[in-house]
């Protein structure tokens, strides 16, 4: 990383927010095709990414949308960081605090499959990265609430 890079603020998108920029602003709508190439060229400075467990959750959506699956496999090279054991670690105390609270998918849970929200707001804990997500910030079992309680940021795209 040059030192240009070093001071920059790293952004970690949700599942949820990424939906929402496919939703709200096609790639393929000549009018919303800078917004993509400007988080392009974020993801090639290095200040744009997203976990392994979100890129797992895009994959195994079943709708008709298939866009963010193809985008993902594009830039899944810069865009993607595993989750490290560090990001775990400060992971499991979050899902401990807020197994029963609803902040959990029940139906996740049930089928013993993770959930990525815990491991974001682990991964940016850690790295001191600013999460985006799109979920309510006023319920107390919603990402920006729990991820204020841990000590990250959390922005929308709203």
């Amino acid at each position: 990383m040059d030192l240009f890079n070093a001071n920059q603020r790293v952004y970690v998108i949700d599942t949820n927010a990424l939906i929402h920029l496919d939703f709200t602003f096609k790639k393929e709508i000549p009018v919303f095709t800078a917004i993509w190439e400007e988080i392009e060229e974020l993801i090639r400075q290095g200040c744009f990414k997203t976990i392994d467990f979100v890129e797992q959750e895009i994959n195994d959506y079943e709708g008709k949308e298939e866009f963010l699956k193809k985008w993902i496999k594009t830039w899944k090279r810069t865009l993607i960081v595993s989750t490290d054991a560090a990001s775990i670690n400060a992971a499991i105390p979050i899902i401990n605090q807020e197994y029963s609270s609803g902040f959990l998918k029940a139906s996740k849970q049930a089928e013993g499959k993770e959930e990525a929200d815990p491991y974001l707001i682990g991964y940016c804990k850690i790295h001191n990265c600013v999460l985006i997500s799109n979920e309510s910030k006023t319920k107390p079992n919603k990402m920006p609430t729990i991820a204020r309680k841990n000590g990250v940021e959390c922005i929308d795209i709203k």
